[in-house]
């Protein structure tokens, strides 16, 4: 494999781009398994540049910047010729390469410019049902929705043409078989990863619950989201403040409540902060978009031990919670009591460490794409 070049296209910095772009560039970099890593990053404006090439990033790691577009059907064109001149003027061989998308939406646009016999050199990450997304959370009007999930279903409608479709959970898989008939032997599952800093360590846990001014008699419950996406669903917060939990508030929305703490802090402390707590929760509404999800948070809460409280609402997080006994799974927020967290904190944290890092730590998630990569 030594013998192929990764090209990674991403079309934004987003709030998961140092958990999950970075991180698997830099897991896949330090595996030595690619002549060239690169990645070929989208940004509006020059001060994006400019931010980005001021920030530390992996050795070895090839940047190329392009100009990015909104996602609207009368913007494709500029985006396509914006892509096709940032892969001629870097020389790229793509016969000699991996092509690797963060989303469908790249992976269409890129088949539009390659010649068809290249489409084989390019892998479609898709990172969740994304139609459905733009519908019920973006609150746009009705031609900006009517245009950009016009392109999200032509894209999606498009992934039978590569060979090999990545996924993030098992049933957002089963959603591209149903929904867009895409073939089932193209489909490889590849959840979202939790970076190599996230484990059980309890000297974090004492130095950052002396910050907080928490005793080891304090039960604490942390809430992590680096987005304000509607679907996070943070309001449950003040549900468990209301039954006078501690709460540790990792996210940009503040809940104002007396016991409630709020924290917005840079990527590298999450896990220090995330071994302050006792335990997790992620609490969402039904709908396909959290059904089919894997959520960072997810991965980052099991890597450090935590027992997860959450609903049934994302396939993902119910069956693992359920099957490795990391946490409890409810109907109702109501049923939070001391009775049912006492219970939970009887559950070892080596042990959910463990079975965060089998199914979501750094080097299981390499392996995953190790595997993929190792089909082209």
């Amino acid at each position: 494999m030594t013998a192929k070049n990764l090209v990674y296209f991403c079309i934004e910095i987003d709030s998961v781009f140092d958990s999950q772009v970075l991180e698997l560039l830099l897991g896949v970099i330090k595996k030595n398994i690619f002549k060239k890593v690169y990645l070929f990053l989208g940004l509006r404006t020059e001060a994006q540049k400019q931010k980005i090439k001021e920030r530390e990033l992996p050795e070895n790691l090839h940047l190329v910047f392009f100009r990015s577009y909104p996602n609207y059907a009368f913007f494709n064109i500029h985006l396509r010729r914006e892509l096709f001149r940032v892969i001629k003027a870097n020389d790229l061989k793509i016969k000699e390469s991996i092509i690797h998308t963060r989303g469908e939406l790249l992976a269409w646009h890129l088949s539009k410019i390659l010649k068809k016999e290249d489409h084989k050199t390019i892998l479609a990450d898709i990172r969740g049902a994304t139609v459905e997304e733009t519908i019920e959370f973006q609150n746009l009007n009705y031609l900006k929705e009517y245009f950009k999930v016009w392109n999200k279903k032509k894209a999606l409608g498009s992934l039978n043409n590569f060979e090999r479709v990545s996924v993030v959970s098992e049933t957002l898989g089963k959603y591209l078989i149903d929904g867009y008939k895409i073939n089932p032997d193209k489909i490889f599952v590849t959840p979202c990863l939790a970076g190599g800093n996230f484990n059980f360590d309890r000297a974090q846990r004492i130095e950052i619950r002396k910050e907080l001014n928490l005793s080891e008699k304090d039960i604490l419950i942390v809430f992590s989201s680096a987005s304000s996406a509607l679907w996070q669903n943070n309001g449950v917060l003040k549900t468990l403040g209301d039954k006078k939990m501690k709460v540790l508030n990792l996210a940009r929305k503040k809940i104002q409540h007396n016991n409630v703490i709020n924290r917005f802090i840079d990527y590298c402390k999450m896990p220090a902060y995330l071994n302050a707590a006792d335990i997790a929760i992620i609490w969402r509404d039904k709908s396909i978009v959290n059904k089919v999800a894997s959520p960072v948070k997810f991965s980052e809460y099991l890597c450090c031990g935590l027992p997860v409280i959450s609903n049934d609402k994302i396939d993902l997080v119910k069956n693992i919670v359920t099957e490795n006994n990391a946490g409890i799974i409810m109907n109702d927020i109501d049923e939070v009591n001391r009775q049912a967290i006492l219970e939970i904190l009887k559950i070892d944290r080596e042990q959910i460490s463990q079975v965060g890092k089998n199914n979501f730590g750094i080097e299981a998630i390499l392996e995953k794409y190790q595997s993929l990569y190792a089909k082209f």
